[in-house]
């Protein structure tokens, strides 16, 4: 008898097959998907990309909703909120942090956005309100799983790890897979 795993090889290979109520899509090769469809798998989450920035001599507040652009990076991103953890704004000398979402022009690398000592502009807080301290900081949670990855069982869309996981019990006894063929070794 074949393994759990050998059993889950085995339907992969079987291109779009149908088993019980789920569906298995075709594996594909990454590079050669370039109009590949991405969806999110409901236990990896949704894909989030946040950021994290320190800034000195804050002139004026930043703006919930607004968005930010390094005046020379030209990094940008949405204000999410903001603390500001000394000095005063009115004094032009603010420090404190800056939470955002969707930053574009990071760093995919170090995860890093904005430059040190670099002046910060805002769609309402106009330019130079604030100058970066530090690089500031990427964190992305969550994944976009490529179509060929997914697997779609009861209306909802799993990874394959996650759909493994949790469901091949529900399927591996009805599969009854033919054990007799040359090259099985069980």
């Amino acid at each position: 008898m074949l393994h759990i795993e050998q059993r889950w090889q085995l339907l992969v290979h079987l291109y779009g097959v149908t088993v019980g109520t789920f569906r298995l899509p075709p594996r594909s090769d990454f590079a050669r998907n370039d109009g590949a469809k991405w969806y999110e798998c409901v236990l990896c989450g949704i894909k989030r990309t946040k950021f994290l920035v320190h800034f000195d001599s804050g002139s004026k507040a930043p703006t919930v909703g607004e968005t930010i652009t390094g005046a020379t990076s030209g990094d940008t991103g949405v204000v999410e909120g903001y603390t500001i953890t000394s000095g005063a704004v009115a004094d032009g000398d603010a420090v404190g942090v800056i939470e955002g979402n969707t930053p574009t022009g990071h760093d995919d690398v170090n995860l890093e956005v904005f430059n040190n000592n670099e002046a910060l502009n805002g769609s309402t807080s106009l330019l130079d309100f604030a100058t970066v301290n530090g690089k500031g900081a990427v964190q992305i949670s969550g994944r976009l799983i490529p179509d060929s990855d997914i697997v779609e069982y009861q209306g909802k869309n799993y990874c394959r790890a996650h759909f493994r996981f949790l469901f091949e019990h529900e399927w591996a006894d009805d599969a009854k897979i033919d054990t007799t063929k040359e090259g099985d070794r069980e």
